[in-house]
């Protein structure tokens, strides 16, 4: 008898726990879809419009700019590797491939998932030729990059350093491996920052590509949000409504 009750007591328990989850989680997901709908997107728009409004600019325009002013340039990144190992990198995101194991609330297991985690940025002092006029970019630990001509190189850890793994573009990689995403000599980049108090810019995003496609880059962004933020919105009901009758249900829910 006492085992009896102590098993619906654990049931009604699990499944109260179930219901309190997939009413949490719908609601973080309504919040994180408002967040993007109705600050990011418009934030995003409105950078969108700011870039575009930019005037075209070279070296000499950098050069007379006021310390701080905004400035958007196009040209051909040169530098020296900051890192021997990756000698054809001049500047790059680290990140490190953090593979999760999940199981059922009855123990059984699920495919393993994987996500990169930020390491670090590396951007030395590097330079950008505009037609033959060299701007100074200087070197900071903060900046954005992207664009989809960035050059990436993975490094699979050792198999004795992990035996978990997990999918990434279709195959198994092992926990601990690395990702370097960037940029070589001779890339076509587009950078926005600011004019620093000496000669040179202080870079907040390195795009790979021309300013034509980094503005259109900026425009999609805005446009991603905003459709993700209204998806996210219109799901949170649904899911809440699956997840509650789930667990009523008595279904296992992924743990982390």
């Amino acid at each position: 008898m006492q085992n009896l009750t102590r098993n619906l007591v654990g049931t009604l328990s699990n499944r109260i726990g179930g219901v309190i989850a997939a009413i949490g989680g719908a609601i973080v997901l309504a919040g994180c879809g408002a967040l993007m709908t109705f600050v990011l997107a418009p934030g995003q728009a409105v950078k969108a419009s700011q870039i575009a409004k930019m005037p075209q600019m070279d070296a000499q325009y950098v050069s007379a700019a006021a310390p701080g002013a905004d400035i958007l340039i196009t040209g051909y990144l040169t530098g020296t590797a900051p890192n021997s190992n990756l000698p054809e990198f001049i500047a790059y995101n680290q990140e490190e491939w953090d593979v999760t194991r999940s199981t059922n609330t009855d123990g059984t297991p699920q495919p393993p998932s994987g996500s990169w985690m930020h390491v670090e940025t590396v951007v030395p002092n590097l330079s950008l030729d505009m037609n033959g006029s060299p701007v100074n970019v200087l070197s900071v630990n903060n900046a954005m990059f992207s664009g989809s001509a960035m050059h990436e190189e993975v490094v699979r850890a050792p198999s004795t350093q992990s035996q978990f793994t997990a999918d990434y573009q279709g195959q198994p990689l092992p926990d601990g491996s690395m990702r370097y995403t960037g940029f070589f000599n001779g890339d076509l980049v587009t950078i926005l920052g600011k004019k620093s108090s000496g000669d040179g810019v202080i870079p907040e995003e390195l795009f790979s590509g021309d300013r034509v496609a980094f503005e259109q880059h900026q425009k999609d962004a805005a446009k991603a949000l905003l459709f993700m933020g209204i998806a996210a919105m219109v799901c949170s009901p649904f899911i809440a409504i699956s997840g509650v009758f789930a667990a009523l249900l008595g279904r296992g829910k992924r743990l982390a």
